[in-house]
């Protein structure tokens, strides 16, 4: 007798489930599209409907099916899913670093003080002083920063000294600061920006996990809830064989050819089995629960509901070949790529932290062109100066005022007043370092310490995915050889069974000795089936070790960064 009707590894009917993680980065969401689910900056999509099958207070569910409800509902992938959307997040902040800096600043200052010599130019000062300036800064990836430097001024002043009343002032400078040792470089300057790159393909490979150990997880619990279903039958066919061997005693003891004695015995085989049918029972609820909450089910509507698995565990079986399975789990596994990313983070930290031992040596450019405008008054007293006309006003009749506006002002930077140009500039070096620098040294020796450990992290876990691949792959293998021994058995059991009731019918046997040949084939069924659930749950923790579980359960991660590029 089988038990289980066979069927492929992944059937042909079976659905495609497709997780789609498409992280968007635009301000605005576009409204949610059939089977989509949006949490956070995320959409699921799966082209399988996870819309439940319930008919007469009976939940019927396909193994995808569930997968794809609890890929959909898992409240930790949920979680994984908000932190894949901020690591994306977080590479955006990081691209901060070459941001475009404006800063504008005005004032109005106004003071008047008392004079205290003549050359103050009135007895009580009066001064009033406007300025307007703009900055613009923008770093660049050799780690330097370009600036440009706007500064305007109007000061208006009662002193008969100012020769320019008012006066307007402009200065424009270009300049140019560049470290040549610490902090040189685009690799340093991008330090925090390739950290962040990184960290977002690792929250990716922490969300491929999550769906990894969820797909298995509720695997594994669907065939718990399927083996303890079909150790029901196996409890039940068990209880019809003791209720049937009762009854022929009871005829056997109304004709007169069976002692009353052996009736007894065969009702103390019929409470046993029916012991055994609620102990499963139990077993069965035990299961259910435990896939409702893998499921996360609503609990108010939808956990009274008996679930009825519609997917057979009996496959056809899966040929091993152990190199081959070494070279996809060394390529494919998802930890490997998680650790080789995190030594490359790694790597970069130390050489960050290598150049902050370097003195910091800076290299300071500038070059800038100066303007002034304003009214300038001029007095024209006919004949020579004399002393005393530094000290009284300037009568009217003298006074001429040359006026120069803004406009004019900004064109010296051009032009220059009467072709000169007003210009400066500056080149120099600041240079320093702290003699003893223990703590960039330490920092630095840390992170090489953490680099050297992050490379025998890997070679360990190398090592330990080697041997859960070996291991997996000798465990599908028993199990497969479990089927056929406990196929066998069962057989044997139930020619065993037919010879001892023929005995038993012919008065060589007692009951008692055909109830250990009944039990004896219901343990041989309920190894048949342990066997084959085994197998479904070798052949997870086989693929899993081997890289190809979602693969094989045809769930495809999309990530929108990487689709984009």
């Amino acid at each position: 007798m089988n038990l289980f009707p066979k069927q492929s590894v992944r059937g042909s009917a079976a659905p495609m489930i497709v997780l789609c993680t498409v992280l968007v980065l635009a301000a605005v969401w576009g409204p949610p599209a059939a089977g989509q689910v949006q949490v956070g900056s995320t959409w699921i999509t799966q082209p399988i409907s996870p819309d439940l099958d319930i008919a007469d207070g009976q939940l019927r569910l396909e193994l995808d099916q569930a997968i794809a409800i609890s890929l959909q509902n898992n409240l930790g992938l949920l979680v994984q899913r908000y932190q894949r959307s901020q690591s994306l997040f977080q590479v955006n902040q990081a691209y901060g670093i070459y941001d475009t800096v404006l800063g504008i600043n005005t004032s109005v200052n106004s003071d008047s003080r008392p004079s205290a010599s003549q050359l103050d130019g009135a007895l009580v000062t009066e001064n009033e002083t406007m300025t307007a300036n703009v900055e613009l800064q923008q770093p660049v990836s050799s780690g330097g920063t370009f600036s440009i430097n706007w500064q305007n001024s109007r000061f208006t002043s009662n002193s008969r000294f100012s020769d320019i009343n008012p006066s307007l002032r402009s200065s424009l400078q270009f300049a140019f600061d560049q470290p040549l040792l610490r902090n040189r470089g685009k690799r340093i300057t991008e330090r925090n920006l390739a950290v962040a790159a990184l960290n977002s393909d690792i929250s990716m490979g922490d969300l491929e996990v999550q769906v990894i150990d969820t797909v298995q997880t509720v695997a594994t619990g669907y065939w718990a809830l399927v083996e303890a279903l079909e150790q029901l039958k196996v409890a039940e066919e068990s209880l019809a064989l003791a209720r049937e061997l009762h009854e022929m005693n009871r005829i056997q003891i109304e004709v007169g050819t069976l002692a009353p004695l052996e009736l007894v015995q065969s009702e103390a085989g019929i409470a046993t089995r029916e012991e055994e049918i609620i102990r499963v029972q139990a077993l069965i609820q035990d299961a259910a629960d435990e896939l409702r909450r893998l499921l996360n089910l609503d609990e108010r509507s939808l956990w009274d509901l008996e679930i009825v698995p519609t997917t057979s565990p009996e496959i056809s079986r899966v040929a091993i070949d152990l190199e081959a399975s070494l070279s996809s789990a060394l390529n494919k596994r998802v930890e490997i790529d998680r650790q080789e990313l995190r030594i490359e983070s790694l790597e970069i930290d130390s050489t960050f932290l290598r150049n902050q031992r370097k003195p910091d040596l800076n290299l300071n450019v500038s070059y800038g062109r100066n303007a002034l405008g304003g009214d300038r008054t001029v007095c024209e007293r006919p004949g020579p100066p004399s002393i005393a006309d530094l000290f009284e006003p300037c009568p009217e009749e003298y006074i001429r005022v040359d006026s120069l506006d803004f406009l004019s002002t900004l064109g010296q930077f051009y032009d220059g007043i009467l072709g000169q140009v007003f210009e400066g500039w500056t080149v120099g070096l600041n240079l320093s370092k702290p003699l003893q620098n223990r703590s960039a040294r330490a920092e630095s020796r840390i992170a090489d310490l953490a680099l050297d450990q992050g490379r025998l992290e890997l070679q360990d876990l190398m090592l330990t995915i080697r041997t859960e691949v070996r291991t997996a792959a000798r465990g599908v293998e028993t199990a497969g050889k479990q089927i056929d021994s406990a196929r066998v058995s069962r057989e044997l059991a139930e020619k065993n069974l037919d010879a001892a009731q023929k005995r038993y019918e012919n008065g060589l046997w007692t009951s008692f000795q055909v109830l250990e040949i009944q039990e004896d084939l219901t343990a041989a069924r309920t190894r048949e089936v342990e066997a084959i659930t085994n197998y479904r749950r070798a052949l997870l923790a086989y693929f899993r070790a081997i890289g190809v579980l979602l693969e094989q359960e045809g769930i495809e991660l999309v990530d929108d960064a990487d689709a984009d590029s």
